[in-house]
């Protein structure tokens, strides 16, 4: 917050956080599409925690790893339930920038948490398909653990720099349906925060390399398939290439979504509102997709679930067996969670 000296006649710290004060049709229409979009991401999310808690294919590194970035997705919505949706809808004047700027702080900690942990899982794909004999060693229970832990601490501190560099912090803005920079006074000569265009930038530099690994891992998917008929054939390294699917498909529209964010740059000086909407609701669609990927690409869901999107050849044991052939592929799974 600035100084008292910062506020004018002409300048009120946090106005861009303000509603219009009345209700457009758009408004409605966005407000609700937060809201619905969000609500269903979010009861996704929790979808994914308690398959992945029940079905042992999940009990290894893969879903781990895909535990955390469930959670930071179904973090990223709340705000977006109590708060983004809401207040876009009734457009309400007179709101505490504080709350605004809290709403993009707690959805953008998770928000990025998540967009980290798509490399880590990306990663994890890539060596179970293309380096099946190393994948035991690389992705051992400490190697997970660690990079769950580092990913939190590294999406707290990016998000503290925020705070520390002056002049760089967000809030949602109901008007502009987006987060949007907050000038620190009226003679600021810039209207788009530097530290959120790096950010920005940044996270679809870090989307293109879980990109070029889905890349990567889907020619050696092909090579397999055309190269040893009977490696492709077996079990282990047919769930991979689900295991894949669903992470490529994630990463996919997640690009899209970037594109957006980067055009729009969180300034009201792009003057271009469909980026703003774009930009905002597509990344809740991407949350929503990435959590029904899991449930789309993989048959033993369907099973559980009892929906039947196509049947299992033969029923799934509850027990696979640990090890698996060198060249299709390797995934520890158990009984119980053994990464």
């Amino acid at each position: 917050m600035p100084p008292e000296g910062n506020l004018t006649e002409e300048f009120q710290y946090g106005s861009e956080l303000q509603g219009r004060g009345h209700m457009t049709r758009l408004d409605t229409f966005v407000g609700l599409s937060i809201l619905v979009l969000a609500s269903a991401a979010v009861m996704v999310g929790f979808l994914n925690l308690y398959l992945i808690k029940k079905l042992a294919i999940f009990h290894n590194s893969f879903g781990v790893l895909w535990v955390s970035r469930t959670v930071g997705e179904i973090g990223a919505n709340l705000p977006n339930i109590f708060y983004a949706g809401p207040v876009t809808i009734f457009q309400p004047k007179d709101i505490n920038p504080v709350v605004g700027i809290m709403a993009w702080t707690v959805d953008f900690f998770f928000a990025f948490e998540s967009c980290i942990m798509v490399q880590s899982v990306s990663a994890n794909r890539m060596i179970a398909v293309c380096f099946p004999s190393s994948y035991n060693c690389i992705f051992t229970k400490r190697v997970t653990t660690n990079l769950i832990i580092v990913t939190w601490i590294a999406a707290a501190f990016v998000i503290s720099l925020y705070y520390v560099v002056p002049c760089s912090l967000l809030g949602y803005s109901p008007q502009y349906h987006e987060f949007l920079f907050i000038k620190c006074s009226a003679d600021y000569d810039r209207d788009y925060s530097l530290f959120a265009t790096i950010g920005n930038r940044g996270c679809f530099a870090m989307c293109s390399c879980a990109l070029i690994m889905d890349i990567t891992t889907l020619f050696k998917i092909i090579h397999i398939k055309f190269t040893n008929k009977a490696a492709a054939r077996e079990t282990a390294f047919q769930r991979n290439v689900r295991f894949f699917a669903q992470t490529a498909f994630q990463n996919i529209t997640m690009m899209g979504t970037l594109v957006f964010q980067v055009l729009a740059n969180n300034s009201k000086e792009s003057d271009r509102e469909e980026y703003f909407i774009l930009a905002y609701d597509t990344l809740i669609l991407t949350q929503l997709n990435n959590g029904l990927a899991l449930v789309l690409f993989n048959p033993e869901v369907h099973e559980f679930l009892g929906i039947n999107f196509w049947s299992l050849k033969k029923k799934t044991p509850d027990v696979i067996p640990t090890s698996t052939s060198g060249t299709a592929g390797a995934l520890t799974v158990s009984s119980k969670i053994d990464i």
